[in-house]
């Protein structure tokens, strides 16, 4: 089978459905990697998918595909990218596969996949199967397939973590996606004091696909936080690995502030630790990181580059787009409700606000992160040409090339020009000290644009 190249993402398989992702493919992917599971001995497989209308026909073609190698197959159903993480971490599976669009359009879905303890199967690794799809060389076999819910291990080792007093008055906006079942399920066993909003099934996503890096999605939150005077309000994406934090004022905080309050509270628990955050986060990180005594280091932004940097032993990790790793005393891995719960915990620890605690960081004026849309074929020719311009150019006091190019015009204030390794746009954002070190730098973009 010839499958589009494009759709083999950076990090996991991503397309429009049914026109690059529909049964066929499915199977026959499937197939793929019940392939390269079987050549290197594995066989054991948990299956998960999000709640979108086309996830059911694809999870069971996949599920079909990998059983036809003699893959074994324990399908769970509705699930979250943490859980499927946190089942190859806990249980005995060889690879992880779910089957979710993320916060892609409506008309998209994806596939991830992960080997045991929720290692990335990314990269070349995931290309190779568009290999072994041409050539249909597959293995032979007759898997067995089971049905399981193991979200009870998952409520049992954040019980044995967290313990909440149900003071506090805790907003979760599920926006009809995977996480609208299974998140209140788990904040009532560890005693919270919720209310959830949008938390039932909707493969039609009625208020749009749930996105904590939209400013929109995130708003709809803040007017409910203030509406029903709660402490804290949390929003999460389809699939449960992203979070977005509201406060008690209606205030929205982007994924760099929020990670300034995670970081202390980490260091205190594990003094000196390795922090890691993505080239797209403030420059604010890396100092308030070192004021607490961490080690701060910038990462190329991708799920798969922070899970392997994790498992070196880092204690936190943070990517702006909403994906918060926990070390230490967790796995490693990326999970939006255990960031939420962690929050939950700091407050009910100090006893106070949270617009409160997080006015003790210092600011920035920061843009959100731009999406510039254009065609995935287009996008690396488009960063070649931003790279030349800015190589070309000696007014930059220093120039970082870890993911893109991110460029600073001084000390505090710096623009970053990348490629998105999931969708298909360029990814622009930039930082000044103040509004007038802001505006320059917003200029310079637009300048630096339209030489494109």
């Amino acid at each position: 089978m010839t499958a589009n190249p494009l759709i083999f993402r950076t990090y996991d398989i991503r397309g429009v459905f049914p026109t690059d992702i529909n049964e066929d493919f499915a199977l026959h992917v499937g197939k793929a990697f019940g392939t390269y599971l079987q050549k290197r001995g594995l066989s054991k497989c948990v299956l998960g998918r999000d709640d979108r209308q086309s996830s059911p026909t694809i999870s069971k073609k996949v599920s079909e595909g990998l059983l036809s190698t003699g893959c074994d197959v324990v399908d769970v159903g509705i699930t979250l990218t943490p859980l499927i993480h946190f089942f190859t971490s806990v249980e005995d599976f060889d690879a992880g596969i779910n089957v979710t669009g993320s916060h892609n359009p409506i008309n998209y879905n994806g596939i991830k996949f992960e080997f045991r303890h929720a290692v990335p199967f990314a990269g070349d690794n995931l290309k190779s199967l568009i290999g072994i799809m041409a050539e249909e060389k597959y293995a032979a076999g007759c898997g067995v397939y089971t049905t399981k819910d193991y979200l009870d291990l998952y409520i049992q080792c954040l019980q044995k973590q967290f313990k909440f007093t149900n003071n506090l008055s805790v907003l979760f906006d599920c926006g009809n996606g995977a996480t609208s079942e299974i998140s209140p399920k788990v904040a009532k066993a560890l005693g919270i004091n919720l209310t959830p909003l949008d938390c039932t099934y909707d493969p039609d996503f009625p208020n749009g696909v749930p996105d904590p890096s939209n400013q929109e999605f995130m708003g709809v939150l803040s007017k409910k936080v203030v509406e029903a005077k709660a402490d804290v309000g949390f929003a999460f994406d389809t699939d449960g690995d992203r979070v977005g934090v509201v406060d008690e004022k209606g205030t929205v905080y982007k994924n760099d502030e929020t990670l300034l309050l995670l970081a202390e509270d980490a260091l205190k628990r594990f003094p000196g630790g390795k922090i890691i955050y993505d080239i797209k986060s403030s420059e604010l990180v890396d100092s308030v990181i070192r004021e607490k005594g961490g080690i701060p280091t910038m990462m190329k932004t991708g799920r798969s580059f922070f899970l392997e940097e994790m498992k070196k032993g880092a204690i936190l990790g943070s990517e702006l787009s909403g994906h918060t790793y926990f070390g230490g005393d967790y796995f490693g891995f990326d999970d939006g409700m255990y960031a939420a719960f962690r929050i939950i915990q700091i407050l009910q620890e100090k006893g106070k606000k949270l617009s409160e605690l997080m006015s003790n960081y210092p600011k920035r004026v920061a843009s959100s992160e731009i999406k510039l849309p254009i065609e995935d074929c287009k996008k690396n020719d488009f960063l070649e040409k931003v790279v030349s311009l800015v190589k070309k150019s000696s007014e930059y006091a220093k120039v970082l090339y870890i993911d893109g190019v991110r460029a600073y015009i001084s000390n505090t204030g710096w623009f970053l020009v990348r490629v998105s390794g999931t969708s298909p746009y360029i990814s622009i954002r930039y930082e000044g000290k103040d509004q007038e070190e802001y505006e320059l730098l917003q200029k310079k973009v637009e300048e630096l644009l339209r030489q494109v």
